[in-house]
């Protein structure tokens, strides 16, 4: 089996102590001086490949190429694993293995080990204790990165158990039935002690050999894998990873109703199971399923909110007959907490509406979606979306001609449907929807404004005096034929604009919200609010057909800005969210003169990097006019930036971006500058600043900011015999994993200091400063 171990890279237990010490002696940089080796691993055979399970982080390090000078060091922390699985042996095979998923990158990680020389429970218990199950998120000051007797997680004793036994139509069938809650969780604790010791089983199912388990602190899928049976994955899911969820009834032809669990997992997007619904109580696990995300705590409804009680449902025109038409919420809030009982006791319909035979519920928690199937409509899916997983929303108005559709839009933070081939493409799934309204009975921008109340966190809301504060205009007069083709934003008085929208369309706006900045190319707009980033897309001859794309600010994760070169007339932003499917980012372009591109990415700073207070000292210090920038500082910026010098000092970098330009926030420390040719990739207190010079005479430069606070995993590469440069390699939780790639040259800087950086500012993190000390004008 030694062989077989090193040929299939699995590993070994060596002990801990040894390990921490020898790294220690040969890299002293690797391990922060309050983190401690609690498990270590090494390959069988070659063992050149080590893996660590510290206080902190799974650190595992990877030979490459001939020789040892080439290696790899991933660091993963616990509080980036949103989900992890052990799986045991087969008859055939000699490894166990231990899978996380990260919301950062690598999307997923497994570790193989020797089933002879570890004991694959004890990993379980160990993931157990570091994994954080509670609905609050894991920071570096949680329970999860101490020090773990072994006793905590060392492996129960075996018992043995009796199974219930089951139809040859439900095994042959796939559907799960219920097993006994004491037995399950028995065998769970000793046979297979995979459950923490105060843990309860709350509801358990059993598919052929496959099980699914409800439990107090997770979602626990089984899956028996090969002939013997003797592989199986055991997968937990800490709730709150769930996102959103869908029941499928039976129908007359078929006997099972399915269950669908969609998370924010890259790489897991969705876990199914079929019942027989003979044999379970579907509403039990409606109810159950609601009240875990949901939570159980009353919801009221919105003041304002019209419920059309006593409404008539007027069927809907055959032109019109697929499109919602609103219904009597007062109604279908019986008729769903009573007959169909899909609804929690304190959560009630506000908005409902009809199609042809699918029926939407807006209610005071979430966005159902109920579709009928087959012929006799018997089958039916309810789909759930809780609005703290509506990461942006929007609507459409009805064009004038030939297009009967208006539609609102909702995004999430779920998985799209990748699909398989030609045949099977890729469609939204749960990171999308779109509502198909009939324009002459429902209004969709109230729709939004209603949506906006749901989603939008007054939390999360400058708290700014409008009175005191707007951004004023830059630039004078209307944009030019070129400006209006080529889609450039020119400011525009956010005063003037706000009355407009109070005057002519008040549901744009929230009754508190004000506007921040405003800006304006041929018909369209783009609105900076107090509380998001608003879109207004004018479309089609007519212009009266509107797409509104609303993004609160929440949702932004990254951003950056681009400014004009010497033959183009514009500059651009872009936000990134964490939507997977059209709506990854938004970009804006902007009238080169016209717009303060450094200003907009200041803005931006002071929202995305701080908090509300941050946001709002800053603001509230703009000046009221924008005075040129100074040719002299400008020109002296681009020469330092223009110097392939590859050593850079942090002060003097701090010092620049502090004045010209004025990139980084008062309170904001560059910690650390490196130069990459004629780029630059500056780490500040608060973020990874990338500056990437373009063009001949490197006048167009854009900066993308990566907020520290999504930074989850990475990566550091050595040099190898025939390589002069290191690289890091950083997981943000952007996109689909947006990663910060950078190369350091060997000669100039030591990665094990990049290294140990990273560590300190990602795995043991505390809150950065706050931005509103010694607040300063935003606009120069």
């Amino acid at each position: 089996m030694g062989l077989i171990d090193a040929l299939g890279g699995n590993s070994a237990g060596i002990d801990a102590s040894e390990a921490e010490a020898d790294q220690r002696q040969k890299y002293p940089l690797l391990l922060h001086k309050d983190e401690c080796v609690e498990m270590a691993f090494q390959v069988k055979g070659f063992g050149r490949d080590k893996s660590f399970m510290t206080t902190h982080r799974i650190l595992i390090k990877d030979g490459k190429g001939i020789g040892n000078k080439r290696r790899s060091y991933v660091s993963i922390p616990y509080n980036s694993i949103q989900c992890f699985s052990v799986e045991t042996a087969g008859m055939l095979d000699g490894d166990i293995e231990l899978k996380v998923w990260t919301d950062g990158n690598p999307l997923s990680q497994k570790i193989e080990f020797s089933k002879r020389e570890v004991n694959i429970w004890t990993i379980q218990q160990y993931m157990n204790a570091k994994i954080n199950f509670s609905k609050e998120l894991a920071t570096a000051e949680t329970a999860q990165n101490r020090p773990i007797p072994a006793s905590q997680w060392s492996t129960p004793s075996s018992s043995s158990s009796s199974s219930k036994k089951v139809s040859l139509f439900d095994w042959l069938g796939g559907n799960a039935y219920m097993m006994d809650l004491k037995m399950a969780e028995d065998q769970l604790k000793t046979i297979t002690p995979v459950l923490l010791e105060d843990e309860t089983v709350h509801m358990a199912f059993r598919e052929r050999r496959d099980s699914i388990f409800f439990t107090s602190h997770r979602l626990l899928e089984v899956d028996v894998q090969g002939i013997s049976g003797k592989r199986i994955e055991f997968i937990s899911l800490p709730w709150r990873f769930i996102r959103g969820f869908s029941i499928e009834t039976a129908g007359p032809l078929d006997v099972d109703a399915v269950m669908k669990l969609y998370t924010n997992i890259r790489g897991l997007g969705c876990l199914s199971q079929d019942f027989r619904q003979s044999r379970v109580d579907l509403m039990a696990i409606k109810r159950y399923i609601s009240d875990r995300i949901l939570g159980v705590d009353e919801t009221p409804i919105q003041a304002g909110v019209d419920r059309k009680e006593g409404h008539v449902d007027p069927k809907g025109s055959w032109f019109f007959r697929d499109n919602q038409r609103p219904l009597d919420s007062v109604e279908m809030d019986k008729y769903y907490h009573d007959l169909v009982p899909i609804l929690q006791p304190g959560e009630y319909v506000e908005y409902a509406f009809k199609g042809r035979r699918d029926v939407t519920l807006f209610t005071t928690k979430r966005f159902i979606d109920i579709d009928p199937k087959g012929l006799a409509g018997t089958r039916i899916e309810y789909t759930s979306v809780p609005w703290s997983s509506v990461m942006a929303f929007g609507a459409k108005t009805q064009g004038k001609y030939m297009d009967s559709d208006a539609e609102c839009i909702i995004w999430t933070d779920m998985m799209f449907f990748p699909g398989s081939g030609e045949d099977n493409p890729p469609t939204p799934g749960m990171a999308s929807f779109e509502i198909d309204f009939n324009p002459k009975l429902v209004d969709v921008v109230k729709m939004k404004q209603y949506i906006a109340k749901r989603v939008l966190d007054a939390g999360s809301k400058i708290p700014l005096d409008p009175n005191t504060f707007a951004l004023a205009p830059t630039g004078e007069g209307q944009d030019n034929w070129i400006d209006w083709l080529g889609n450039n934003q020119r400011s525009i008085d956010p005063r003037a604009v706000e009355e407009k929208i109070r005057t002519e369309n008040s549901s744009l706006l929230l009754e508190d919200e004000r506007i921040i900045m405003a800006f304006k190319a041929g018909r369209d707009t783009v609105i900076f609010t107090d509380m998001r980033v608003m879109e207004l897309d004018v479309r089609g001859m007519s212009g009266q057909k509107v797409k509104y794309t609303s993004i609160p600010y929440p949702s932004i994760r990254a951003f950056k800005v681009e400014s004009a070169g010497d033959f183009d007339r514009d500059a651009y932003c872009k936000v990134y969210t964490r939507n997977l499917w059209d709506l990854k980012d938004l970009s804006m372009d902007f009238r080169k003169g016209k717009a303060d591109v450094i200003a907009i990415q200041r803005f931006l700073s002071a929202i995305v990097l701080g908090t509300p207070k941050d946001a709002t000292r800053y603001l509230s210090q703009v000046q009221p006019l924008p005075q040129k920038a100074d040719p002299a500082s400008m020109k002296s910026f681009m020469s330092w930036l223009l110097d392939n010098s590859s050593e850079e000092d942090a002060e003097t970098t701090n010092g620049i971006f502090h004045s010209d330009p004025p990139i980084l926030l008062t309170n904001e420390k560059v910690n650390k500058a490196f130069r990459q040719g004629r780029d630059l990739f500056v780490y500040t207190t608060h973020r990874i600043l990338i500056v990437d010079v373009q063009g001949i005479r490197g006048k167009r430069v854009e900066y993308k900011s990566v907020p520290m606070r999504w930074c989850r995993t990475f990566k550091i590469e050595t040099a190898g015999h025939m390589d002069r440069d290191a690289e890091t390699y950083i997981g943000a939780d952007i996109d689909n994993g947006m990663v910060v790639e950078q190369s350091i040259l060997v000669k100039k800087h030591d990665i094990y200091e990049m290294h140990a950086y990273l560590t300190n500012e990602i795995i043991f993190a505390k809150e950065p400063p706050s931005l509103a000390e010694e607040p300063e004008a935003l606009i120069y």
